[in-house]
């Protein structure tokens, strides 16, 4: 077991009432899953995502990694998790636009690395996503597709156990979404990590191994 969800509860406040956005989830991820999770927007699941990649506290319940429980309030350990475990990929890049893609992997790597062998492992990854000629290149004049691909490179950088994207595809027209999902696919499956995908889109909740729906904060196997 790598990463293990029990009986996680979010909730979110306001000043007139408490609403209870997910309702407890159960959920075993191990090295090398495909997990899908569908829903319609609303239903919870970034909000679950956000929760697995301890972005947010959880209310109630428990994430557990290795075996080893974690107080999602403990913002140090937290950190020292997400470097070590997890790679995050979301539907819009959230690429730094006045960088270029070499530079948005560099600063991307936690390891204590000289800047040349940052640099080295960089162009590596982007060679390895097919970028090395638009290494040097500024953000905004990639294309949608290219974008993502150094988003994945980036989730990629630091070796994480665990990719964890949100709706990766949303942004992008079919023919681009599907060869970014096939790029998905292959790289989680060289580097042995799991792969969780939240989305709305029934064609890519379906390649999933284990898919889930999610549905009024409740997460069911399908």
């Amino acid at each position: 077991m790598m990463i293990e969800c029990v009986n996680v509860k979010k909730d979110f406040s306001t000043d007139k009432n408490v609403q209870h956005v997910l309702k407890g989830i159960d959920l075993t991820i191990e090295q090398g899953d495909f997990i899908t999770i569908m829903g319609k927007s609303g239903s919870g699941k970034t909000s679950f995502l956000n929760c697995i990649s301890l972005l947010t506290e959880v209310t109630e319940g428990q994430i557990i990694v290795e075996g080893r429980p974690i107080d999602t309030k403990n913002r140090k350990e937290i950190e020292q998790i997400r470097q070590d475990y997890i790679g995050l990929v979301f539907q819009n890049s959230n690429l730094i636009p006045c960088l270029s893609p070499l530079e948005n992997l560099i600063i991307a790597i936690h390891e204590n690395l000289s800047y040349a062998n940052k640099k080295s492992r960089a162009m590596e990854m982007l060679e390895r996503v097919g970028l090395t000629s638009k290494h040097s290149h500024k953000t905004p004049t990639l294309s949608g597709g290219e974008m993502q691909r150094v988003a994945i490179a980036r989730a990629l950088i630091n070796n994480p156990k665990m990719i964890l994207c949100d709706e990766p595809t949303g942004a992008l027209d079919a023919t681009t979404g599907k060869s970014i999902m096939d790029f998905l696919l292959e790289m989680s499956a060289s580097y042995n990590s799991a792969l969780v995908i939240v989305t709305h889109d029934h064609s890519i909740g379906s390649l999933g191994k284990r898919q889930y729906l999610m549905n009024e904060g409740l997460l069911n196997e399908i």
